[in-house]
This record gives structure tokens, sequence and C-alpha cells, in this order.
């Protein structure tokens, strides 16, 4: 019985795979980088002299110091700032990667709370 499924199933699997070839598979990545980058925060505090930091995780996308970004709420754009600084794991970076953890410092006052989310303009 167990060989019989075996044999079924490895049919139904060849029919599906048929055409396909290690060169027209499409790559397996672990985090998308295709599209604007964004930062789904989690939290949010202020450091005296430099500015707001929201923490959270990459979860698209790369973001950069210089980037321009707007902070996203309940689906509308509260506010545009710049990406002045990037930590991961209290080291600077330059830029961060869909899976990092990041710490970003925005310029200027700006509103951001848990559950926002970070956007890149999108470049044309």
């Amino acid at each position: 019985m167990l060989q019989a499924y075996n044999a079924a199933e490895a049919a139904r699997l060849a029919d599906l795979t048929a055409g396909i070839s290690a060169d027209t598979a499409a790559p397996l990545t672990v985090g998308s980088e295709a599209g604007a980058g964004e930062v789904a925060v989690e939290d949010v505090f202020r450091i005296t002299g430099r500015g707001l930091v929201a923490t959270g995780k990459v979860s698209r996308g790369v973001v950069r110091v210089g980037d321009a970004v707007s902070v996203i709420r309940d689906g509308a754009a509260l506010s545009t700032t710049e990406i002045t600084g990037i930590e991961m794991f209290r080291k600077r970076a330059n830029e961060a990667r869909a899976g990092d953890m990041v710490g970003v410092l925005l310029a200027g006052k700006n509103d951001v709370a848990r559950g926002d989310v970070i956007r890149v303009f999108a470049s044309a």
C-alpha cells in the first residue's frame, strides 16, 4: 500500500514539474528585496541631541542612510522625513536588508508609533 501511494505521488509530482528546469525556476530567496524598503516599527524612543529612533525589522527591500521615507499609519502617510542613521546590534551601518533588526534614526520631529511602517520612497 505504501509503495503504491509513493508511486502515485511520484507520478503526480513528475507531471507537475514536467518542463521545469533549474534554468527556468525562480531563485529561492530568504527575504524579498524587490520594491521599496520597509521597516515595521516595534518601538520608538528619543535620544537627546540626536532625534527619534524607530526600532523594528526590515520587512522587505533595502533601507539606506539618506533615503527619503514616509511614515505610514493605517494605510495613510503621516509625514515624510529622511533616514539619518542606521544601527544593527549597536553597530552603525549604511544599509539594512530584508530580515535585519534595526534602529533607524529619523531627521526632524516625527509622529512615529509602534505598528507604523517606515517606507522608502520608490525611485523613478
